[in-house]
């Protein structure tokens, strides 16, 4: 075995030990808000907070949204209105809006509809609509597919109530249907996103914020540019955070965990869905994604496994044994299932999504081909419906 290989290999190894044991004490010492649970941890916080507009941009129906949308109309909460957008006006959430306004007649419950673009980025224009209508100075914005507990908007706005807080946002939990890859994918944002996020969260000041939530005061939305600064970029709802970082406030990351749910019916759709994510972190922190192979650990020292000779089952073994331990913990720890084998699986699938996210130029989203910059911006490629 030579120095050159087996040295580098050997260090690289090492490193993905480390990170595997500093994310399990992340795990261990993280006490999720599930939204199943939320009233338990809820009782002490006075709901007496400011008046709430929840923002909610649509795109489509593609069988979960009325569940979505309507655990947000059962909130205990004094307070608050939700605004739908729309894009077209026979686009199908529409009729599950209706259905919910109907459900709902004493709730404040609105959608409009705008063909406005302010940008390339398809869910900042629809937001543009959206806030025009919005009536309160507290917006929580929240992307369609989010399912939450009757709590949620106490605890999110509780978090607010800090001056020195820009933003709230939270980490979600993917809840799969009945495909495989949709289980693929429920357990690379279970097992893999949600604690690296939290393990940097834990290292330094957090930086992460998600369309999951972003809550945050009017002024400081407009102190930041407004959402026509955002209308350009990929990952619109890293920059609000970024952005709101740079007037001196921070971005809070709370112990609430929503739901969402991914519905990939085949290997394509599940493909496009990870790059796209993969793409929009490289979008934004490029140094970090460069080094974020270090979160497949197991792929990861199976290919540097060779390069230390006989010396390689032995870190093989121990990075196989801490990941079952790493899966069992953060299943617990979200209340979720999803088999070890299929982990395994989503482990090596985002290992070379990683690795194509590096030389990606377009993505799909909402049905079209967008061009991704070097500096994160997107534009429109070919506009062709999936």
């Amino acid at each position: 075995m030579c120095w050159w290989i087996g040295g580098p290999a050997a260090l690289l190894s090492l490193a993905a030990v480390v990170y595997l044991l500093m994310t399990l004490r992340a795990i261990a010492r993280w006490h999720p808000v599930l939204p199943e649970r939320d009233a338990a941890v809820s009782g002490d916080i006075l709901c007496d907070g400011p008046g709430v507009s929840v923002l909610k941009p649509l795109h489509g129906d593609e069988g979960g949204l009325y569940a979505a949308l309507r655990s947000f109309c059962v909130q205990d909460y004094p307070a608050f209105e939700m605004v739908f957008g729309v894009q077209h006006p026979d686009d199908p959430a529409v009729a599950v809006v209706q259905r919910l306004q109907a459900e709902f007649p004493a709730l404040a419950l609105r959608w409009v509809c705008t063909e406005a673009r302010i940008g390339s980025n398809p869910k900042v224009n629809n937001l543009a609509g959206i806030l025009a209508a919005c009536r309160y100075d507290t917006l929580v914005i929240s992307d369609a597919d989010i399912s939450v507990g009757p709590h949620y908007l106490r605890q999110i706005c509780a978090s607010l109530q800090n001056g020195n807080v820009g933003v709230v946002t939270c980490l979600y939990r993917a809840r799969p249907v009945a495909t495989f890859w949709s289980r693929v994918l429920a357990g690379q944002v279970n097992g893999l996103f949600l604690p690296s996020v939290l393990l940097a969260a834990r290292l330094g000041p957090n930086i992460f914020c998600g369309g999951a939530t972003m809550a945050l005061r009017r002024r400081t939305l407009e102190a930041v540019g407004g959402l026509p600064r955002l209308a350009n970029q990929l990952a619109d709802d890293y920059w609000l955070g970024a952005y709101s970082r740079q007037l001196g406030q921070t971005t809070l990351l709370a112990d609430y965990v929503v739901d969402t749910e991914v519905r990939e019916a085949n290997f394509r759709a599940f493909y496009q869905h990870a790059l796209r994510w993969s793409r929009t972190t490289r979008s934004v922190q490029p140094l970090g994604h460069t080094f974020s192979f270090l979160t497949y650990p197991l792929p990861l020292v199976l290919l540097l496994a060779p390069g230390m000779g006989l010396w390689g089952g032995v870190p093989l073994g121990v990075v196989l044994l801490l990941r079952l331990v790493y899966h069992r913990q953060i299943m617990h720890k979200l209340g979720a299932g999803g088999s070890f084998g299929v982990a395994l699986l989503g482990d090596f699938l985002g290992l070379w999504i990683w690795f194509h996210a590096l030389f990606a130029r377009h993505v799909a989203w909402r049905g079209s081909q967008f061009a991704i910059g070097a500096d994160g911006r997107m534009d429109g490629h070919d506009g062709v419906k999936r």
